[in-house]
């Protein structure tokens, strides 16, 4: 009879906290306003990203790049501002878009057995998520479904917040 309850005892304890279950990824396609800040420096736009590894952000502050679009879709990249466009390789951005469509891209895969460590379920819920993208260690807060909610990454002092 104590074998049975300590099995009962072990699958309840087992529904109530969960088994290292997974969130489940992020949509694929979403559009969000967001604010960037790195140091003094403080931008907000608006970000759509309508597959892995396709992102466009447009910025709305401040005033001096207003109107400015940086799009990645896979190895390429475009800048436009005012009228004028500019098609780039990808890996030579820097700053907020390319990282934040690595880390996407990487959100949209399932995480492997070896990776279970790298998340862990918050208690207010939600779900923090760490990995390493172009370089760097990240943390991203994603919501109960997936989606990403803000993205931390502590060597470079970049925050991004999903509003």
């Amino acid at each position: 009879m104590r074998i049975f309850d300590a099995i009962a005892c072990f699958f309840l304890l087992l529904t109530l906290f969960g088994c290292g279950a997974a969130p489940p990824p992020p949509p694929v396609s979403f559009s969000a306003q967001i604010n960037i800040t790195q140091g003094e420096a403080k931008q907000s736009a608006r970000l759509a990203a309508e597959r892995p590894g396709m992102l466009r952000l447009v910025f709305t502050a401040p005033m001096a790049i207003e109107g400015m679009t940086i799009s990645i879709e896979g190895d390429n990249a475009a800048l436009e501002y005012e009228g004028m466009r500019k098609q780039i390789p990808a890996a030579s951005l820097e700053g907020a878009a390319p990282l934040l469509n690595q880390v996407l891209l990487q959100l949209a895969q399932p995480l492997q057995k070896s990776e279970r460590k790298a998340q862990r379920h918050l208690r207010g819920g939600g779900w923090e998520r760490r990995g390493k993208a172009d370089g760097v260690d990240y943390i991203a807060r994603l919501s109960e479904e997936g989606a990403l909610q803000s993205l931390r990454v502590e060597k470079t002092g970049l925050k991004i917040s999903i509003l």
